[in-house]
């Protein structure tokens, strides 16, 4: 961006144009005086037009520097950051892969709670960042935003990791955000590209009066649940504000925050009605069985755990009003690879109430009348109601689905030529055991007919684990009750304790006791 092209400006250049337009026989050498004057007024003219190209390159975001680039932004409200101010890194994340790049422009804005659940200052990011296709996470540079007033006047000189949790205006495709690391105060001032990339930000997201940006500033007061929206039964004119937080409404100080906010940010005119959702806490009941059957008790401990912050997570984060669904809810449980099974979800809703004492205090009371409708059986909830999971309240309750389990303990015959050791064949025994019992269970599944015979049994080791016949099968079934399986060539001669088929459920797990192998000389 030139106001003239740089070549013609040069002092070398004013110079051979004015030497040009002398005319023929002017003495052009050095030293000559029409050179010496051409000089003289050449090196006026070149310091005059750089002066010019400054003020012009002064004017706008992209080429202004230093104080010229602060004058540049201040018509957008924003000022460097000195030095002193909290620096650090926040995490943006999403729980699956990025199905594509996500962008993320400088200068979006983050804040939290702290411990004493007062808001902490607003943040910034300092560049454009991508989460890339693929990827679950991004880090970003971030700085605080010094109002000198507020928050920001007294925030403490650091902030601990997992602080900063809200996002004012957020970014489709990114669903959590978070420092892992303290935020400390730096002793740099704020780069000139780093501002730039926050007014490009401000440009953009500067403006005021429309709903998405009443919603940003409720957000800034710590507020994680928002639904701003134009009631259809009111005239033009109303809005109504939801602040669906637990319990927000109470909070005297953050409802005095709040409402300054929507006074600042809506436009002249506008009548905002602000509406606090009643909280309906949720408890989840239900079984799992783990992937790994062999799960000790203290790593299922933790998947319970994780499988709790899932579901609190996103139960959170149900915008007001919203039903609460039930294949959504085993969608996320599934999802967890060490997750195999769950069983029917059950849930109880409790409101807040009162113990009539003494002392009267507040008490979550459990609901008599059902939410269940639908063919999904999903949770249904009115307008102005939350669904909400509290981990200390009313935490999900988790136990272990244990899968009934048949055990198998073979007698096979082996190749005369056969050249591996026992190990290796009671393995390959295990494996082909395995094998057979998944193309069972997909059949239960599906809902056809899944029969274990010996006939189909010795099929599949022979494929499988390369054995040249099973001579005996003995199966102890979940009851300790043991039959064994014969092949059904006369029914008539079947004994009590021998079977010919046994019909296997979709939960049923078939175990490889042990095998009895012998050898064909």
């Amino acid at each position: 961006m030139s106001l003239i092209p740089p070549e013609t400006t040069t002092f070398s250049a004013i110079v051979e144009r004015l030497l040009k337009n002398m005319g023929p026989g002017t003495d052009p050498n050095a030293g000559g005086m029409a050179r010496t004057l051409a000089e003289a007024y050449a090196r006026e003219m070149a310091t005059f037009y750089a002066m010019m190209e400054l003020a012009h390159r002064s004017g706008y975001l992209d080429t202004a520097e230093g104080a010229a680039l602060d004058n540049v932004v201040a018509v957008l409200g924003l000022k460097r950051a000195r030095a002193g101010r909290l620096t650090g890194e926040v995490e943006l994340s999403r729980a699956a892969p990025a199905p594509e790049d996500i962008g993320i422009p400088a200068g979006r804005q983050l804040t939290g709670l702290a411990a004493d659940g007062k808001p902490l200052p607003l943040f910034e990011t300092l560049e454009d960042a991508t989460l890339r296709k693929g990827d679950t996470r991004v880090l970003i540079p971030v700085q605080e935003i010094q109002d000198d007033a507020g928050a920001a006047a007294e925030a403490p000189p650091v902030i601990n990791p997992f602080r900063l949790t809200l996002m004012p205006r957020p970014i489709l495709g990114i669903e959590a955000v978070t420092n892992p690391a303290p935020l400390r105060r730096g002793s740099d001032d704020e780069t000139d590209e780093n501002l730039r990339a926050r007014a490009r930000t401000a440009l953009r997201d500067g403006e005021k009066g429309t709903l998405e940006s009443i919603a940003a500033a409720v957000r800034q007061q710590g507020v994680q649940q928002v639904t701003v929206r134009e009631p259809a039964d009111a005239p033009p004119g109303v809005v109504d504000v939801l602040v669906g937080d637990t319990d927000f409404e109470s909070d005297v100080e953050g409802v005095v925050r709040v409402e300054s906010a929507i006074r600042e940010t809506k436009a002249a005119g506008i009548h905002v009605r602000l509406r606090y959702a009643k909280t309906v806490f949720f408890q989840v009941d239900f079984q799992v069985e783990p992937t790994n059957p062999e799960m000790d008790e203290v790593t299922f401990d933790r998947l319970r755990r994780e499988l709790q912050q899932t579901l609190a997570l996103h139960m959170n984060e149900l915008p007001v009003g919203a039903p609460v669904s039930r294949r959504k809810l085993e969608a996320l449980l599934f999802g967890n690879p060490a997750v195999r099974r769950v069983n029917e979800l059950s849930v109880e809703t409790y409101v807040w109430g009162t113990d009539p004492g003494p002392p009267i205090k507040k008490v979550l009371v459990k609901e008599t009348a059902g939410r269940l409708y639908g063919a999904n059986r999903d949770w249904k909830l009115e307008p102005l109601e939350a669904a909400r999971i509290d981990l200390e309240l009313k935490p999900p309750r988790i136990t272990r689905l244990r899968a009934p389990t048949w055990r198998l303990d073979l007698v096979v015959s082996l190749s005369s030529g056969e050249a591996r050791t026992a190990e290796q064949v009671r393995e390959a025994l295990r494996g082909a055991l395995d094998v057979y019992a998944a193309r069972l269970s997909e059949d239960a599944q599906m809902g056809r007919e899944a029969k274990l015979t010996f006939d189909s049994l010795q099929q599949s080791l022979k494929t499988q684990a390369r054995i040249e016949a099973l001579l005996g099968c003995d199966v102890t079934l979940e009851t300790g009750i043991t039959a064994t399986l014969v092949l059904a060539t006369n029914p008539a001669h079947v004994v009590p304790a021998q079977v010919t088929q046994l019909l296997v459920r979709a939960d049923v797990r078939l175990q490889f006791g042990g095998a009895e192998l012998v050898g064909v000389g």
